[in-house]
């Protein structure tokens, strides 16, 4: 499952993941943020990808290279943005490294941590208090 939540007035987006997630649930959830861009999000914004309890076994790197199209293809009109991983799972670090590649030709600036302190420094932003 992936859940979102948006803060700091649409500067930080927070996306969580549990259970397994399916390639459908992660395109979904790639247009869903291309659709809010602009009204919800707004630009410059940084995302928190939370994938530490999810289970990513049928996410396969083509999926994830179908992400990366999607952010390529939708890029120029959202401009640059900050996305921090968080990943512990050996899978789930291989996507998320991949995912980090192949997005710098979209102009997102990618790290993967396993704590999400760190991520939030690293962000630059302040964790909301409801988190």
């Amino acid at each position: 499952m992936i859940e979102r939540k948006i803060y700091h007035d649409g500067l930080l987006v927070i996306t969580r993941c549990s259970g397994k997630v399916t390639t459908d649930e992660l395109i979904k959830s790639e247009y869903w943020m291309v659709n809010n861009f602009g009204e919800k999000i707004k630009p410059e914004f940084s995302q928190i990808f939370d994938a530490l309890e999810a289970d990513t076994e049928a996410v396969t790197e083509d999926d994830i290279r179908r992400v990366a199209q999607i952010n390529l293809n939708h890029g120029e009109e959202r401009g640059s943005f900050s996305m921090a991983i968080l990943a512990v799972k050996p899978y789930s670090m291989a996507l998320a490294r991949l995912h980090k590649l192949l997005s710098a030709a979209a102009n997102i600036n990618v790290e993967i941590f396993s704590d999400i302190d760190t991520a939030y420094e690293w962000l630059g932003v302040p964790r909301p208090s409801s988190e």
